[in-house]
């Protein structure tokens, strides 16, 4: 990384800091274009990325984010894994330059990643998909799926949790039109609109 870069990177992150104080939706919109211009993917306008999250910077186009996605706080996305240059050194091995695994890492649309999550080399979130807080990831989130634990398994259905919450609230003009939604994609074949 060059001196320019560094500095860059110096004042933008000073800022992202200040603004997330006053102001998460600038801190976003900041924080997504530095990472587009050091080449992250990123589809449309993600809702929310959290001042707080970690995004390995090995190699940003090694990440992509999905539309109106959620990172939250203290939530830590990385695409490479030193663990076999280290074990191998360990056993005695001689490399000449060290070993590792890099995987690319992706966020579906709509997706929401919670606090203290972490998503491992290949994970790969599906659209509405769930990571509960304090999760691990690792391979495949399929869409609308909820995942929870170290490593994280499938508990249930986002759409389902979306209509129990909407319920809950009293929201019956939001749920009846999440149903209706709901069936139309059955319907299609289970292509979100």
């Amino acid at each position: 990384m060059g001196m320019a870069s560094k500095i860059e990177k110096c004042l933008v992150f000073s800022s992202r800091d200040l603004l997330a104080l006053f102001h998460r939706r600038a801190c976003t919109a900041l924080m997504a274009r530095y990472y587009r211009r050091h080449g992250m993917k990123i589809h449309g306008r993600p809702n929310y990325l959290s001042a707080k999250a970690w995004f390995d910077g090995t190699d940003y186009s090694q990440i992509e984010l999905g539309e109106g996605c959620t990172i939250s706080s203290f939530v830590r996305v990385l695409t490479h894994d030193w663990s076999p240059y280290t074990i191998a050194r360990g056993l005695g091995l001689k490399m000449e330059r060290p070993i590792g695994v890099f995987r690319p890492v992706r966020i579906g649309p709509y997706a929401f990643v919670g606090t203290y999550s972490v998503l491992l080399p290949g994970a790969d979130i599906g659209r509405g998909a769930v990571v509960g807080a304090g999760s691990t990831v690792r391979g495949k989130v399929e869409p609308w799926t909820i995942v929870v634990g170290s490593p994280a398994e499938p508990v249930g259905d986002s759409r389902d949790f979306l209509c129990h919450q909407l319920e809950r609230m009293g929201r019956t003009d939001l749920l009846e039109q999440a149903r209706r939604l709901m069936e139309e994609q059955a319907l299609s074949g289970g292509k979100a609109q």
